[in-house]
C-alpha cells in the first residue's frame, strides 16, 4: 500500500464493508477470517486507524455532539485534532445524564443499549455509555483474545476439561431511563464464545445471581471448583481474588468436603432458598470426590493444587503493573508447568490490546475498534500509532464508537516492541501515580523498577509495596511485605536509598541539602496485602473489582509491622 494515499489505502482495507460499520462487518466474519483481518490491520496501522476514525465519526455525525463539533466536515486526522479538543469524563457529564434518561442521538447516532460502571477505585464510580457499535467492538476483542490465547493453551479444549471464570455481575441495575448498568468483566464473561461458556465450572444460576454477599459468593465458587477434578485453569482480571479463594478453600476445607459428599450447601452460607434449591440440583452427592480430597488432606496436610486439580495448567489474568507481583506470588502455589496468559489491557471505556504470547503482558492494539493517540511523557504533541517508538512511555488518548472523543484515559502505557509496523503495548500505571515532595518527583513505576533492582541485588523477593509521601516530615516511607518471612535488612534500605540518589537528581540534591530526610522502610507482616484487599472492598464490589493504591497517607497498624528501618538501620 506504499503507493496509495490514506483514503485509497483504507478503502482497499475495508472494501468489503459496504454500508455496514466496521464492527458490524467484523461480527459476521468466521473465526479464521477474523484472525486474518486482524493481522492485515495490524500490518497496516496508519491506514486502519484512519478508516476507523472515519467510521466512528460517520456513526456520530447526526448526534448533538457530532453536529456541534462538525464531524461531517472532518477530512483528515489533522482536522479532527484541530476541531476536537482532548477531553476528560467531566466534559461529557451533561450528555451522559441525557443518555441515562433514554435520550438518543446525544454523543453518537442512535440509542444507548447499556452503561458500564467503573470499578470506582477513587470512591466515585462513573457510568460509561455503550453504543451498539461499541458493544460489538468489545465482543470482537474478547473473541480475538480467546481464539489467540487458546492457540497457546489448546489443552483447555480437550473433552471434560473445565475452566473457572471469576467475573463481576453482568448487570448491576438500570438507569432512570431503564437502561442496564453492567461491569467491564461481566461484559467480558458474556462475550466469551459459546464453546468456552460450556466449559465453565460455575453454573449460570450462580454467575447471574444478584445480592449475594462476598462470603457466600466465594464459598460457592470454591465449592463448585473443588467438586470438579478436571479443572484446567482460571480466568479472571485480578488474580489476587483467586489467591484469596485458595486461602479460604483451606480455611473451610471440612465444610466444603462435607457439602461435596452430601450434595448440599452448608446452612452457614446465607443465600435465598430459591437459589439454594437451584444450586443443589447441580451438586449431586459425590462421596468418591470427597474421599479423594480427604486423602489429599491426609497426605499433604492441606488441599494442594497439584493434587486436587491434576489437569490445572493455565491462568489468564492481568500481569502488568501492580498485578505483576501478585502473579509472581501465586506462581509459588501452582505447578511449575502452569502457563500464564495476559487477560488483556482494558477498562470500562474499552478493550485496548490483544495479547498473543505466553508470560507476556504486552499485546497488539485493537486498531479496528478505537482511534488511538499517545502523549509521550513530558510532551504536548500527540502521536499516532505508527509514530510510536519501542521503549517509549506514553499517556493514552482514545476515540471510541461509544461517544468518547480524544478522551485522555490518564493511563501510562509502555511500548515493548514494534512488530511488522505495529506496536505491542502494556499498561504501566495511572498518570496520577506520581510521588511528589517539594521539587522532587518520580513516577511509581520508576520506584517499582528501583525496588526490583534492589531486590535482585539482595535476593529479596517483594510481595507488595506502598509508598507514603510524608509532607510534614519531608521523607518517603516505603511499606514492604516480603514474599517470605524475611525481615528485610538495613542494607536493603541503604542500597535503595543510594540508587535513588544516583538516579534522581532532585532527590540527590534534597538529600545532600537535608531538605528531605532519609528513606524509611516499614516491613509488614505476611498477609498484609491480602488483608488490605478484604478491607478495601467497596459496597457491592468484590476482590476482583478492587485495586489497591500504591500511594497512601496512612501508616499500617502497629500489629501489622515487623520492623521499621531508618537510617541507623535499627
Amino acid at each position: 500500500m506504499a503507493n496509495l494515499n490514506q483514503n485509497e489505502a483504507s478503502n482497499v482495507l475495508f472494501s468489503e464493508c459496504g454500508e455496514k460499520s466496521i464492527p458490524e462487518f467484523l461480527k459476521e466474519l468466521s473465526n479464521q477470517a477474523l484472525i486474518q483481518s486482524f493481522y492485515k490491520m495490524k500490518n497496516n496501522p496508519e491506514e486502519t486507524q484512519w478508516a476507523v476514525l472515519q467510521d466512528i465519526l460517520k456513526h456520530a455525525d447526526k448526534s448533538e455532539f457530532g453536529q456541534k463539533m462538525g464531524f461531517s466536515e472532518i477530512k483528515t486526522v489533522a482536522d479532527f485534532q484541530n476541531m476536537v479538543p482532548i477531553s476528560q469524563y467531566g466534559d461529557y457529564a451533561s450528555g451522559i445524564e441525557d443518555l441515562q434518561r433514554g435520550q438518543a442521538d446525544v454523543l453518537y447516532n442512535g440509542k444507548t443499549p447499556g452503561f458500564i460502571a467503573t470499578s470506582g477505585s477513587t470512591g466515585i464510580p462513573k457510568l460509561i455509555p455503550e453504543s451498539k457499535n461499541g458493544e460489538l467492538i468489545k465482543a470482537m476483542v474478547s473473541q480475538l483474545r480467546t481464539i489467540l490465547l487458546l492457540t497457546l493453551a489448546p489443552e483447555v479444549l480437550e473433552p471434560g476439561k473445565k475452566i473457572l471464570a471469576i467475573a463481576n455481575p453482568a448487570e448491576y441495575g438500570k438507569t432512570e431511563g431503564g437502561i442496564p448498568i453492567g461491569s467491564a468483566s461481566g461484559q467480558a464473561a458474556k462475550d466469551i464464545p459459546p464453546e468456552m461458556q460450556r466449559k465453565m465450572v460455575l453454573p449460570i444460576e450462580l454467575i447471574t445471581a444478584k445480592d449475594l454477599s462476598n462470603e457466600a459468593t466465594d464459598y460457592l465458587t470454591i465449592l463448585f471448583s473443588l467438586k470438579e477434578k478436571q479443572l484446567a485453569g482460571v480466568v479472571c482480571s485480578n488474580i489476587a481474588h483467586f489467591n484469596i479463594l485458595l486461602n479460604k478453600m483451606n480455611a473451610f476445607k471440612e465444610d466444603l468436603i462435607t457439602d461435596i459428599r452430601n450434595g448440599q450447601i452448608s446452612s452457614e452460607i446465607l443465600i435465598s432458598e430459591g437459589l439454594r434449591e437451584s444450586l443443589k440440583h447441580k451438586l449431586n452427592p459425590d462421596p468418591q470426590r470427597a474421599r479423594e480430597l480427604e486423602d489429599v488432606l491426609s497426605e499433604q496436610g492441606h488441599l494442594d493444587i497439584a493434587s486436587i486439580w491434576p489437569d490445572f495448567s493455565v491462568v489468564s489474568c492481568w500481569m502488568s503493573a501492580s498485578a505483576e507481583r501478585i502473579v509472581n506470588d501465586i506462581r509459588m502455589r501452582l505447578p511449575a508447568q502452569v502457563k500464564f496468559l495476559e487477560w488483556g489491557y482494558g477498562a470500562s471505556e474499552g478493550k485496548f490490546n490483544i495479547p498473543t504470547k505466553p508470560d507476556d503482558p504486552a499485546g497488539f492494539l485493537s486498531l479496528f475498534g478505537y482511534f488511538f493517540e499517545f502523549l509521550a511523557v513530558g510532551e504536548e504533541k500527540p502521536l499516532q500509532v505508527h509514530e510510536l517508538k519501542a521503549g517509549g512511555y506514553y499517556e493514552l488518548i482514545i476515540t471510541s464508537y461509544s461517544g468518547l472523543y480524544r478522551y485522555n484515559m490518564k493511563d501510562i502505557v509502555y511500548v515493548s516492541e514494534i512488530e511488522a509496523h505495529s506496536p505491542r503495548i502494556v499498561f504501566i500505571s495511572k498518570a496520577s501515580e506520581e510521588i511528589k515532595l517539594d521539587d522532587f518527583n518520580i513516577m511509581t513505576y520508576e520506584m517499582d523498577t528501583y525496588i526490583k533492582q534492589t531486590s535482585a541485588q539482595h535476593n529479596e523477593d517483594i510481595r507488595f509495596f506502598q509508598i507514603i509521601t510524608d509532607q510534614t516530615h519531608k521523607k518517603l516511607v516505603l511499606i514492604i511485605e516480603p514474599l517470605t518471612n524475611s525481615t528485610i535488612s538495613g542494607i536493603f534500605r541503604t542500597s535503595l536509598e543510594n540508587l535513588l540518589i544516583s538516579e534522581n537528581k532532585a532527590y540527590k540534591e534534597n538529600r545532600f541539602q537535608n531538605v528531605m530526610k532519609p528513606l524509611e522502610i516499614i516491613v509488614a507482616k505476611q498477609g498484609y496485602r491480602d488483608s488490605l484487599f478484604t478491607r478495601s472492598i467497596m459496597t457491592g464490589k468484590n476482590v476482583n473489582q478492587t485495586k489497591l493504591k500504591i500511594m497512601v497517607d496512612d501508616y499500617p497498624e502497629e500489629e501489622n509491622i515487623i520492623n521499621w528501618i531508618k537510617e541507623d538501620n535499627r
